[in-house]
């Protein structure tokens, strides 16, 4: 049989030795937690281990409460996503145990119905307009103001009239122009 020499299962450092090694440790920012007596080093970790429970616990509060307060201002799930960094799984189960009910979120403007609505029926005389004022320079937005109608009805007069509409003012226009007029 082969015997492994230099192998020693007892410690052979004198106390000397290790108090010093102690200090050091001490002396670089180590902590030693002191077990007190009548415990074992084991009931010392349970202790810790139930830190983390708490902090979680906390978090969690804290998140039901941010969720609570995003809820009644109308977030959706993607906002609340992006502000509790969970998935929306965890989202849903979190507000149906806490008896929360998270409805899409509300625009902050006004509801877009106008977009659907049916445009109205733009009369020669106005397409007539718009293309004058085209004509003379004016801006789509320009001419939406002048007429009082949205811009998208002034997109819509041109695709109607196969019309394309400037979309650079006089003004840029005639900066452009001068421009290139050499200075004297």
């Amino acid at each position: 049989m082969t015997k492994k020499a230099g192998v020693s299962s007892a410690i052979d450092n004198p106390p000397l030795q290790l108090a010093e090694a102690i200090e050091e440790y001490v002396a670089q920012g180590g902590v030693i937690n002191v077990v007190p007596e009548g415990e074992t080093g084991d009931t010392a970790l349970e202790a810790e281990k139930s830190t983390p429970q708490a902090n979680a616990d906390a978090l969690l509060s804290a998140k039901i409460e941010q969720l609570k307060g995003l809820v009644a201002k109308g977030a959706g799930v993607s906002a609340l996503q992006y502000s509790l960094r969970m998935n929306r799984k965890e989202i849903k189960r979190l507000a149906n145990e806490n008896g929360l009910k998270i409805l899409y979120s509300r625009p902050v403007r006004k509801s877009e119905m106008a977009r659907w609505r049916d445009t109205p029926a733009i009369d020669d005389t106005v397409a007539g307009h718009a293309m004058h004022y085209s004509t003379l320079g004016y801006t789509v937005p320009e001419i939406a103001q002048l007429l009082d109608l949205s811009v998208r009805d002034v997109w819509n007069i041109g695709k109607a009239y196969r019309f394309e509409f400037n979309n650079a003012s006089i003004f840029d226009s005639l900066a452009h122009s001068l421009s290139d007029v050499p200075d004297p």
